[in-house]
């Protein structure tokens, strides 16, 4: 492990990139703040480490996504926190990430259904996103029909709701 100050820290770009947003999206929506003390910034890394990549001046986010963003929120940008050093491939990186999010969604899945449906609708949009944006195809065990009835959806049919056009919208679609 290596200390690093946080500023030094960026957020990954490209298939890395698009995890980090979905794994931010559904965590918690609690301000750390309310769970979390300084003091207690590194307990959380000793249970749930940050990965990070060496990238020209500055750190790369590999993993640990959650962890860093809930500790950046509370410490100053000049504070420094243990971090793991990598120099693995950027597919090996996304799998693990990949995997890193999946099990945590399915281990914290919440109860409500509409929740679950919320959970389940980031996941896919990731798989599809990996897919068609990075080529990156999502294992079959960890594949949306998978996850849906992982999830105890199964049953349950999944769309986006469509808003209502206005008049106007009509009219200029004419």
């Amino acid at each position: 492990m290596k200390e690093v100050v946080i500023s030094k820290i960026k957020s990954p770009s490209g298939a890395l990139g698009e995890i980090e947003r979905i794994s931010i999206n559904i965590a918690n929506q609690l301000p750390v703040s309310s769970w979390l003390d300084v003091e207690l910034a590194e307990t959380l890394l000793a249970y749930h480490p940050i990965t990070v990549q060496k990238v020209s001046r500055h750190y790369e986010l590999v993993s640990g996504f959650r962890a860093f963003h809930a500790v950046s929120a509370l410490l100053d940008s000049e504070a420094t926190i243990a971090v793991g050093i990598t120099d693995a491939h950027e597919f090996d990186l996304v799998q693990g990430a990949l995997f890193e999010l999946i099990s945590h969604s399915l281990l914290h899945c919440p109860e409500a259904v509409d929740a679950k449906e919320r959970v389940y609708r980031q996941l896919k949009e990731l798989s599809v996103t990996l897919r068609k944006r990075h080529g990156i195809k999502v294992p079959k065990s960890l594949s949306s029909r998978h996850l849906k009835a992982l999830m105890g959806l199964k049953e349950r049919r999944i769309t986006h709701s469509r808003t209502r056009k206005s008049e106007l919208q009509r009219i200029m679609e004419s």
